[in-house]
């Protein structure tokens, strides 16, 4: 039977961040209910970042860094990372999971990887504006593993989410290995072309690129973790947002998630993203993200904008 130390170092690094996500998403929750002061600092651009964000980060990176030092990092908080901050243990890290873990495959093409291989994409709070706003659902912490530029895996926590008893859930997955967690897939088709959109970006193009989609129904929804949940769970069609205001912290785990289960996550054109650790960490021609005729929402978005 696989051990801690046996599997291979992307399980590990998986292992380790689903309790981190995890452990993440109490943090937020407990600055939600809290009562106290949000400490709101307006990075700009309609971006807001609050205490739980730097929270949330601080517990990540600095428990991946400590136990992985070779794995290289992109978080989105702006913020110096306190090696005081990591106080997990690696066995217990990898080991809260390894069941779960031990579900899924590695696939053959990278049983090899070593940490130096492997790029870490941090959102650690995923839709603060719905965040301070009070509409919880559209929460997410994201941790995406990308490698050669390409997104591999990718874990979606969603901290306020209820199913009966069930309260938070993790969704991840491993690219030709499948998805895993308490993912709830709609087995009945969608009627109609449902078509998630943006609550914080509604310029012309925005609204442009979603009626090309020729949607019979649009639905605004905050979070990009939230919304490629939304497309994995067949509960709309596309997810539609031919605006800059995503980054590859915000698309990595998403985009892996999806290709692990079918399907696909592009550019609004149809391009792929890569995740190579440049300065330059912003997603200039929006996200589309589908479950099924991927090519034909890119086409009507081509017909009808050409850039953003």
């Amino acid at each position: 039977m696989a051990t801690i130390h046996s599997l291979p170092v992307l399980m590990r690094v998986v292992s380790a961040s689903l309790t981190l996500a995890k452990r993440a998403g109490q943090i937020i929750k407990d600055v939600q209910t809290s009562g106290t002061s949000l400490d709101i600092v307006d990075k700009g651009h309609n971006d807001p970042q609050t205490k739980a964000d730097r929270a949330s980060q601080q517990l990540i990176i600095s428990n991946l860094t400590k136990h992985f030092p070779q794995l290289t990092i992109r978080g989105e908080e702006n913020i110096p990372i306190e090696k005081s901050a990591a106080t997990s243990d690696i066995d217990e890290l990898i080991g809260s999971n390894l069941n779960e873990v031990l579900q899924a495959k590695c696939p053959n093409e990278f049983q090899d990887l070593q940490e130096k291989d492997l790029v870490v994409w941090v959102d650690p709070l995923d839709g603060t504006r719905e965040f301070t706003e009070g509409r919880l659902e559209g929460v997410t912490v994201l941790i995406g593993f990308a490698t050669k530029g390409n997104a591999i895996g990718g874990i979606i926590h969603q901290p306020f989410y209820v199913n009966g008893n069930e309260f938070g859930r993790s969704v991840w997955g491993l690219v030709h290995s499948g998805v895993y967690g308490k993912c709830q897939m709609n087995s009945t088709p969608l009627p109609g072309r449902i078509v998630a959109g943006s609550l914080s970006h509604r310029s012309k193009t925005v609204v442009d690129a979603v009626n090309a989609c020729q949607p019979t129904e649009v639905l605004q929804a905050g979070g990009c973790g939230y919304k490629a949940l939304l497309v994995l769970e067949r509960r709309v069609h596309a997810y539609v947002h031919a605006s800059r205001g995503c980054s590859l912290w915000d698309t990595c785990a998403p985009e892996a998630v999806l290709k692990a289960a079918g399907g696909m996550l592009t550019d609004v054109f149809g391009k792929g993203i890569s995740y190579l650790p440049t300065d330059d960490t912003s997603v200039k021609t929006g996200v589309l993200a589908t479950m099924e005729n991927h090519e034909w929402y890119a086409q009507q978005i081509r017909e009808k904008i050409t850039m953003l």
